[in-house]
Protein backbone atom coordinates (compact mmCIF):
# COMPACT_ATOMS: atom_id res chain seq x y z
CA UNK A 1 0.00 0.00 0.00
CA UNK A 2 1.35 3.39 -0.99
CA UNK A 3 1.98 6.25 1.39
CA UNK A 4 1.32 9.93 0.66
CA UNK A 5 4.99 10.48 -0.17
CA UNK A 6 4.90 7.87 -2.95
CA UNK A 7 2.64 9.86 -5.29
CA UNK A 8 3.46 12.62 -7.76
CA UNK A 9 1.98 16.03 -6.98
CA UNK A 10 1.51 19.28 -8.85
CA UNK A 11 0.87 22.17 -6.47
CA UNK A 12 -0.17 25.65 -7.51
CA UNK A 13 1.49 27.48 -4.65
CA UNK A 14 0.94 31.16 -5.44
CA UNK A 15 0.36 33.98 -5.77
CA UNK A 16 -3.02 35.31 -4.71
CA UNK A 17 -5.06 37.37 -7.22
CA UNK A 18 -3.14 35.89 -10.16
CA UNK A 19 -5.73 33.64 -11.88
CA UNK A 20 -4.95 30.57 -9.77
CA UNK A 21 -8.66 29.62 -9.74
CA UNK A 22 -8.77 29.62 -13.53
CA UNK A 23 -5.48 27.72 -13.61
CA UNK A 24 -6.88 25.13 -11.21
CA UNK A 25 -9.93 24.68 -13.44
CA UNK A 26 -7.79 24.22 -16.58
CA UNK A 27 -5.57 21.64 -14.86
CA UNK A 28 -8.51 19.81 -13.31
CA UNK A 29 -9.91 19.09 -16.77
CA UNK A 30 -6.71 17.37 -17.95
CA UNK A 31 -7.15 13.55 -17.84
CA UNK A 32 -3.61 13.03 -16.53
CA UNK A 33 -4.42 15.11 -13.44
CA UNK A 34 -6.57 14.31 -10.44
CA UNK A 35 -7.50 17.41 -8.47
CA UNK A 36 -8.12 17.67 -4.75
CA UNK A 37 -11.81 17.68 -3.93
CA UNK A 38 -11.72 21.46 -3.57
CA UNK A 39 -9.25 24.04 -4.73
CA UNK A 40 -7.55 25.41 -1.60
CA UNK A 41 -6.83 22.58 0.79
CA UNK A 42 -4.58 24.90 2.86
CA UNK A 43 -3.26 21.68 4.39
CA UNK A 44 0.34 22.80 4.88
CA UNK A 45 -0.34 26.36 6.08
CA UNK A 46 0.85 26.94 9.63
CA UNK A 47 -1.77 26.83 12.37
CA UNK A 48 -1.55 30.60 12.93
CA UNK A 49 -1.83 31.56 9.27
CA UNK A 50 -4.87 33.88 8.96
CA UNK A 51 -7.01 31.66 6.72
CA UNK A 52 -9.61 29.10 7.86
CA UNK A 53 -9.14 25.46 6.93
CA UNK A 54 -10.80 22.24 7.95
CA UNK A 55 -7.80 20.14 6.97
CA UNK A 56 -4.67 21.75 8.43
CA UNK A 57 -1.78 19.43 9.08
CA UNK A 58 -1.94 18.37 12.73
CA UNK A 59 0.81 15.78 12.87
CA UNK A 60 -0.38 13.14 10.40
CA UNK A 61 0.79 13.77 6.84
CA UNK A 62 -1.13 10.72 5.64
CA UNK A 63 -4.33 12.71 6.20
CA UNK A 64 -3.41 14.58 3.03
CA UNK A 65 -4.50 11.49 1.09
CA UNK A 66 -8.10 12.11 2.20
CA UNK A 67 -8.16 15.16 -0.08
CA UNK A 68 -7.63 12.93 -3.16
CA UNK A 69 -10.17 10.12 -2.67
CA UNK A 70 -10.88 9.45 -6.36
CA UNK A 71 -7.35 9.42 -7.85
CA UNK A 72 -5.62 6.47 -9.46
CA UNK A 73 -1.93 5.74 -9.12
CA UNK A 74 -1.02 7.00 -12.60
CA UNK A 75 -2.42 10.52 -12.21
CA UNK A 76 -0.72 13.65 -10.95
CA UNK A 77 -2.41 14.81 -7.76
CA UNK A 78 -3.04 18.54 -7.90
CA UNK A 79 -4.16 21.25 -5.52
CA UNK A 80 -3.95 25.04 -5.40
CA UNK A 81 -3.26 27.02 -2.24
CA UNK A 82 -1.83 30.41 -3.31
CA UNK A 83 -0.75 31.36 0.20
CA UNK A 84 1.79 28.53 0.32
CA UNK A 85 4.16 31.03 -1.30
CA UNK A 86 4.09 33.17 1.83
CA UNK A 87 4.26 30.47 4.50
CA UNK A 88 7.63 29.08 5.57
CA UNK A 89 6.07 26.11 7.37
CA UNK A 90 4.13 25.22 4.22
CA UNK A 91 7.37 25.17 2.24
CA UNK A 92 9.03 22.93 4.82
CA UNK A 93 6.02 20.64 5.06
CA UNK A 94 5.77 20.10 1.31
CA UNK A 95 9.51 19.43 1.10
CA UNK A 96 9.36 16.94 3.96
CA UNK A 97 6.21 15.02 3.13
CA UNK A 98 5.88 15.29 -0.66
CA UNK A 99 9.39 14.57 -1.98
CA UNK A 100 8.17 14.22 -5.59
CA UNK A 101 6.04 17.37 -5.68
CA UNK A 102 6.46 20.03 -8.34
CA UNK A 103 5.28 23.59 -7.71
CA UNK A 104 3.75 26.26 -9.92
CA UNK A 105 3.77 29.95 -9.08
CA UNK A 106 1.59 32.31 -11.09
CA UNK A 107 2.86 35.88 -10.65
CA UNK A 108 1.20 39.18 -11.50
CA UNK A 109 2.43 42.76 -11.94
CA UNK A 110 2.44 43.83 -8.28
CA UNK A 111 0.58 47.13 -8.60
CA UNK A 112 -2.30 45.66 -10.58
CA UNK A 113 -2.35 42.82 -8.04
CA UNK A 114 -2.68 45.39 -5.25
CA UNK A 115 -5.60 47.02 -7.08
CA UNK A 116 -7.27 43.62 -7.42
CA UNK A 117 -6.77 42.93 -3.71
CA UNK A 118 -8.25 46.34 -2.87
CA UNK A 119 -11.35 45.56 -4.94
CA UNK A 120 -11.61 42.06 -3.47
CA UNK A 121 -11.27 43.26 0.14
CA UNK A 122 -14.10 45.73 -0.47
CA UNK A 123 -16.13 43.01 -2.20
CA UNK A 124 -16.01 40.75 0.87
CA UNK A 125 -16.48 43.56 3.37
CA UNK A 126 -12.94 43.65 4.76
CA UNK A 127 -12.45 47.30 3.77
CA UNK A 128 -14.97 50.16 4.01
CA UNK A 129 -16.63 51.06 0.72
CA UNK A 130 -15.58 54.67 1.32
CA UNK A 131 -11.85 53.89 1.66
CA UNK A 132 -9.90 55.20 -1.34
CA UNK A 133 -7.06 53.28 -2.94
CA UNK A 134 -4.58 55.97 -1.89
CA UNK A 135 -5.77 55.64 1.71
CA UNK A 136 -5.45 51.85 1.51
CA UNK A 137 -1.85 52.12 0.31
CA UNK A 138 -1.04 54.58 3.10
CA UNK A 139 -2.54 52.07 5.53
CA UNK A 140 -0.33 49.30 4.12
CA UNK A 141 2.87 51.33 4.32
CA UNK A 142 2.05 52.31 7.90
CA UNK A 143 1.39 48.66 8.74
CA UNK A 144 4.69 47.66 7.13
CA UNK A 145 6.59 50.10 9.34
CA UNK A 146 4.87 48.94 12.54
CA UNK A 147 6.64 46.64 14.98
CA UNK A 148 4.46 43.51 14.95
CA UNK A 149 6.67 41.26 17.07
CA UNK A 150 4.58 39.09 19.35
CA UNK A 151 1.35 40.02 17.59
CA UNK A 152 -0.98 37.59 15.86
CA UNK A 153 -0.71 37.23 12.10
CA UNK A 154 -2.60 39.97 10.30
CA UNK A 155 -5.34 39.30 7.78
CA UNK A 156 -4.41 38.82 4.12
CA UNK A 157 -5.52 42.22 2.89
CA UNK A 158 -3.07 43.88 5.30
CA UNK A 159 -0.10 41.89 3.99
CA UNK A 160 -0.59 42.58 0.30
CA UNK A 161 2.07 45.28 -0.10
CA UNK A 162 5.09 43.21 0.88
CA UNK A 163 3.63 40.06 -0.68
CA UNK A 164 4.10 41.68 -4.09
CA UNK A 165 7.87 41.42 -3.55
CA UNK A 166 7.96 37.94 -5.05
CA UNK A 167 11.72 37.41 -4.95
CA UNK A 168 11.63 37.51 -1.16
CA UNK A 169 9.36 34.46 -1.09
CA UNK A 170 10.33 32.63 -4.27
CA UNK A 171 14.07 32.50 -3.52
CA UNK A 172 13.66 30.15 -0.50
CA UNK A 173 11.51 27.79 -2.60
CA UNK A 174 14.14 27.66 -5.33
CA UNK A 175 16.85 27.09 -2.72
CA UNK A 176 14.91 24.26 -1.07
CA UNK A 177 13.36 22.50 -4.11
CA UNK A 178 15.73 23.43 -6.94
CA UNK A 179 14.76 25.06 -10.25
CA UNK A 180 13.77 21.74 -11.88
CA UNK A 181 10.80 21.46 -9.52
CA UNK A 182 9.63 25.09 -9.72
CA UNK A 183 7.70 26.60 -12.64
CA UNK A 184 6.82 30.28 -12.80
CA UNK A 185 4.25 31.75 -15.14
CA UNK A 186 2.57 35.12 -15.43
CA UNK A 187 -1.05 36.16 -15.01
CA UNK A 188 -0.76 38.55 -17.94
CA UNK A 189 0.49 35.86 -20.33
CA UNK A 190 -2.09 33.34 -19.10
CA UNK A 191 -4.82 35.87 -19.89
CA UNK A 192 -3.39 36.76 -23.32
CA UNK A 193 -2.08 33.38 -24.53
CA UNK A 194 -3.51 30.62 -22.33
CA UNK A 195 -2.77 27.82 -24.82
CA UNK A 196 0.93 28.73 -24.96
CA UNK A 197 1.21 29.05 -21.18
CA UNK A 198 -0.55 25.72 -20.60
CA UNK A 199 1.66 23.98 -23.19
CA UNK A 200 4.76 25.14 -21.32
CA UNK A 201 3.22 24.06 -18.03
CA UNK A 202 2.44 20.61 -19.47
CA UNK A 203 6.07 20.22 -20.55
CA UNK A 204 7.12 21.04 -16.99
CA UNK A 205 4.62 18.58 -15.49
CA UNK A 206 5.39 15.82 -18.00
CA UNK A 207 1.86 15.49 -19.37
CA UNK A 208 0.34 15.78 -22.86
CA UNK A 209 0.06 19.40 -24.00
CA UNK A 210 -2.17 18.41 -26.91
CA UNK A 211 -5.18 18.33 -24.59
CA UNK A 212 -5.32 22.13 -24.67
CA UNK A 213 -5.13 22.49 -28.48
CA UNK A 214 -8.91 22.91 -28.86
CA UNK A 215 -9.67 23.70 -25.22
CA UNK A 216 -12.03 26.54 -24.29
CA UNK A 217 -10.37 28.73 -21.68
CA UNK A 218 -12.82 30.46 -19.35
CA UNK A 219 -11.97 32.97 -16.61
CA UNK A 220 -13.29 32.02 -13.18
CA UNK A 221 -13.47 33.81 -9.82
CA UNK A 222 -13.18 37.27 -11.34
CA UNK A 223 -13.22 40.07 -8.75
CA UNK A 224 -16.44 42.05 -9.09
CA UNK A 225 -17.98 45.11 -7.44
CA UNK A 226 -20.94 43.89 -5.42
CA UNK A 227 -24.25 45.70 -5.02
CA UNK A 228 -24.70 44.11 -1.60
CA UNK A 229 -21.39 43.10 0.00
CA UNK A 230 -23.15 41.71 3.09
CA UNK A 231 -25.18 39.30 0.96
CA UNK A 232 -22.04 38.27 -0.92
CA UNK A 233 -20.19 37.64 2.34
CA UNK A 234 -23.00 35.32 3.46
CA UNK A 235 -22.99 33.59 0.07
CA UNK A 236 -19.23 32.97 0.23
CA UNK A 237 -19.49 31.64 3.78
CA UNK A 238 -22.34 29.29 2.79
CA UNK A 239 -20.39 28.07 -0.24
CA UNK A 240 -17.27 27.46 1.86
CA UNK A 241 -19.18 25.49 4.54
CA UNK A 242 -21.06 23.44 1.95
CA UNK A 243 -17.84 22.56 0.15
CA UNK A 244 -16.21 21.48 3.42
CA UNK A 245 -19.12 19.14 4.10
CA UNK A 246 -19.47 17.64 0.61
CA UNK A 247 -15.93 17.62 -0.80
CA UNK A 248 -15.34 13.94 0.09
CA UNK A 249 -18.87 12.89 -0.87
CA UNK A 250 -18.74 12.86 -4.69
CA UNK A 251 -22.28 11.55 -5.05
CA UNK A 252 -23.43 14.84 -3.45
CA UNK A 253 -20.55 17.16 -4.29
CA UNK A 254 -20.52 16.68 -8.07
CA UNK A 255 -24.23 17.42 -8.69
CA UNK A 256 -24.03 20.45 -6.37
CA UNK A 257 -20.99 21.73 -8.25
CA UNK A 258 -22.87 21.41 -11.54
CA UNK A 259 -25.83 23.29 -10.05
CA UNK A 260 -23.52 26.02 -8.75
CA UNK A 261 -21.97 26.50 -12.19
CA UNK A 262 -25.46 27.08 -13.57
CA UNK A 263 -26.81 29.31 -10.81
CA UNK A 264 -23.75 31.37 -9.83
CA UNK A 265 -23.53 33.37 -13.10
CA UNK A 266 -27.18 34.41 -12.59
CA UNK A 267 -26.49 35.42 -8.98
CA UNK A 268 -23.44 37.44 -10.02
CA UNK A 269 -25.42 39.27 -12.70
CA UNK A 270 -27.97 40.24 -10.07
CA UNK A 271 -25.51 41.26 -7.34
CA UNK A 272 -22.71 42.94 -9.30
CA UNK A 273 -22.44 46.34 -10.88
CA UNK A 274 -20.03 48.07 -13.20
CA UNK A 275 -16.77 48.62 -11.35
CA UNK A 276 -15.54 52.16 -11.21
CA UNK A 277 -12.07 53.07 -12.44
CA UNK A 278 -9.72 53.15 -9.48
CA UNK A 279 -8.33 56.61 -8.89
CA UNK A 280 -4.63 56.66 -8.02
CA UNK A 281 -2.66 59.80 -7.31
CA UNK A 282 0.69 60.28 -9.02
CA UNK A 283 2.32 60.35 -5.61
CA UNK A 284 0.95 56.90 -4.80
CA UNK A 285 1.94 55.57 -8.22
CA UNK A 286 5.53 56.75 -7.83
CA UNK A 287 5.68 55.45 -4.30
CA UNK A 288 4.62 51.96 -5.41
CA UNK A 289 6.89 51.93 -8.45
CA UNK A 290 9.86 52.88 -6.26
CA UNK A 291 8.91 50.24 -3.69
CA UNK A 292 8.71 47.37 -6.21
CA UNK A 293 11.41 48.31 -8.72
CA UNK A 294 14.35 46.61 -7.03
CA UNK A 295 12.41 43.37 -6.46
CA UNK A 296 11.20 43.29 -10.07
CA UNK A 297 14.77 43.57 -11.32
CA UNK A 298 15.87 40.83 -8.90
CA UNK A 299 12.97 38.59 -9.95
CA UNK A 300 13.89 38.64 -13.63
CA UNK A 301 17.44 37.63 -12.71
CA UNK A 302 16.23 34.96 -10.29
CA UNK A 303 13.95 33.11 -12.70
CA UNK A 304 16.19 33.68 -15.72
CA UNK A 305 13.60 35.06 -18.09
CA UNK A 306 12.16 38.49 -18.89
CA UNK A 307 9.01 39.65 -17.15
CA UNK A 308 5.95 40.69 -19.16
CA UNK A 309 5.84 43.97 -17.21
CA UNK A 310 8.25 46.65 -16.11
CA UNK A 311 8.40 48.64 -12.86
CA UNK A 312 6.78 51.66 -14.50
CA UNK A 313 3.88 49.74 -16.05
CA UNK A 314 0.65 49.88 -14.11
CA UNK A 315 -2.99 49.17 -14.91
CA UNK A 316 -6.32 49.76 -13.24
Amino acid sequence: MKNVADYNYLIVGGTTKAATTSLFAYLTDHPAICAATYKETRFFLSSDYPLPSKYRYTGDAEAYANLFPNCDDTQLRMESTPDYLYCEKARDGIAQFLPQAKLIFSLREPISRLISWYRFAKQIGKLPQTLSFDAYIELLFTYLDTDRSGKAAEEQHMQTLQQGCYTLYLQPYLDQFGPARIHTLFYEELAAQPAVVMANLCDFAGIDAGFYTDYTFKVTNRTEKMRNSGLHRKYRDFRFRLRQWTHDKPIIHNPLRAIRRTIEPLYLRLNTQLDEKIQISEETRHRLVDYYQRDIEALAELIGKPLPWKPSEKSN
